[in-house]
């Protein structure tokens, strides 16, 4: 296999014209049913995706044609499911492995629809779940919306990792060591939060003990958020910030500045708001109307909070880059304010779904919250005490909203209609606000020439 993926490689290096023409075709064989069961598609893609970092081509090209390749395959699958049930099942080799399909259906009975999102990302039944999802007559509009938007994340999740890698050891511009620990510490850090936030939930069972915990956390945040906005002015933490700020700018790269900008333009006030008012009509669709009252008012009260707390502290931010935003500094409300939507989400998901994927819907919420937070700190428009400020503000929200709603317990949520929701909006939001300022928003966050 090793042979012949070298081969492969070399082919690429002198024919980078047809890159993108095998992501998208390898793509499509790793997520065809019974093909992507036989082929090391993970393999193979992890080294053309490589191969398209080392020749610098375009990451959205790149993504696009594993999104594009993906939906094809996932698509073909799902209607020879869907239309030719009655004939599959007696093919070979399904009439001599019968459980690949059982088991795709087991899954599908489980989870139901968010088992089109979730199997996606686990290997044996990725090639699968859409078969299965056609055996089972999943109506086309559902499966086909579902399937689109888990596919970006695909997309990323895929062909992200080789793509850096490609980037980082090859061409004038690469990415050098200290951008992919700066990268990997992100992820590192994010998923011991998860594995964190999960051992102390299982660990205390009693009701009376995860009330006082709530209102230990959020006493405690909440002396640390006023403690750490009290003492900004002193020489250490100026210190701190200032040296932060300046391994930032030696961090900042043509390729990450993108990357991050398309990151922090999805966390302004009106992509925020759309995205509220989606997940506040998903929760109104199931007609759970106090945990709707919940999700607008822990929402709106961290929004004002935030705005109440920079201008009690009126800290400048840092002038590194041509037009950093006019509101004061601490907290970070792009930080504070992810971590209580997503910390929300998360609430409202966890307890419609399998325990067993609890760790996956945390880890995959902590690496967002950290990837806005860490945009924030690099693109030098925050201090790293706006930061933690804004990790403190956002944690004491979401201890006060456990507090309520251990008090008064909302009715269980199901977890489709959200996670369609937030699709949908983060879809409306690129389209309406990332891709069409994105170019302005770029030269927005360049560096000042004296930096």
């Amino acid at each position: 296999m090793e042979h012949y993926l070298d081969v492969l490689m070399q082919w690429l290096n002198h024919h980078q014209n047809w890159i993108l023409f095998f992501l998208a075709l390898l793509s499509f064989l790793e997520c065809l049913a019974l093909v992507g069961i036989v082929v090391p598609g993970v393999v193979l893609l992890v080294g053309v995706s490589t191969a398209a970092g080392s020749a610098g081509m375009d990451v959205w090209l790149v993504l696009l044609a594993g999104f594009i390749g993906a939906a094809l395959g996932d698509g073909l699958s799902y209607l020879l499911g869907y239309h030719y049930h009655h004939v599959i099942r007696r093919l070979p080799p399904f009439s001599t492995h019968p459980h690949w399909i059982e088991k795709g259906e087991r899954y599908f009975y489980e989870y139901g629809s968010m088992g089109i999102v979730l199997g996606r990302f686990i290997g044996p039944l990725r090639p699968i779940m859409p078969l299965a999802a056609g055996l089972m007559e999943m109506p086309k509009l559902r499966f086909f919306t579902l399937d689109l938007l888990a596919g970006v994340a695909w997309a990323g999740f895929y062909l992200m990792p080789g793509y850096l890698v490609g980037r980082s050891i090859e061409g004038q511009n690469a990415l050098g060591t200290e951008h992919l620990v700066f990268l990997l510490g992100l992820i590192v850090l994010a998923w011991t939060g998860a594995q964190f936030t999960r051992h102390i939930h299982q660990s205390i069972h009693s009701r009376e003990n995860k009330l006082n915990l709530a209102l230990t956390l959020a006493g405690t945040l909440g002396l640390l958020f006023l403690v750490l906005g009290l003492i900004l002015n002193t020489a250490l933490i100026q210190q701190i910030n200032l040296s932060t700020s300046h391994w930032m700018v030696s961090l900042r790269h043509n390729w990450l500045d993108p990357f991050f900008v398309g990151l922090t333009a999805l966390g302004y006030y009106k992509p925020m708001l759309i995205w509220a008012a989606a997940v506040a009509a998903a929760l109104l669709m199931q007609r759970n109307y106090y945990a709707t009252l919940l999700w607008l008012g822990t929402t709106l009260a961290a929004q004002s909070l935030m705005e109440l707390a920079k201008w009690a502290f009126g800290l400048p931010r840092p002038e590194l880059v041509v037009a950093p935003p006019a509101s004061f500094a601490y907290p970070s409300g792009h930080t504070a304010m992810i971590l209580v939507f997503v910390g929300l989400l998360a609430s409202f998901l966890l307890p419609g779904v399998n325990a067993r994927r609890h760790q996956l819907i945390l880890s995959c919420s902590a690496v967002l919250i950290m990837l806005v937070a860490a945009a924030r700190l690099y693109l030098t428009v925050h201090w790293l005490s706006d930061i933690i400020g804004g990790l403190l503000l956002g944690g004491f929200m979401l201890a006060l909203f456990y507090l309520i709603a251990l008090r008064k317990p909302f009715r269980r949520v199901h977890p489709l209609p959200l996670l369609a929701a937030t699709g949908l909006a983060w879809a409306v939001n690129i389209a309406l606000f990332a891709v069409p300022d994105f170019a302005a928003l770029l030269a927005r966050y360049q560096l000042l020439p004296a930096t």
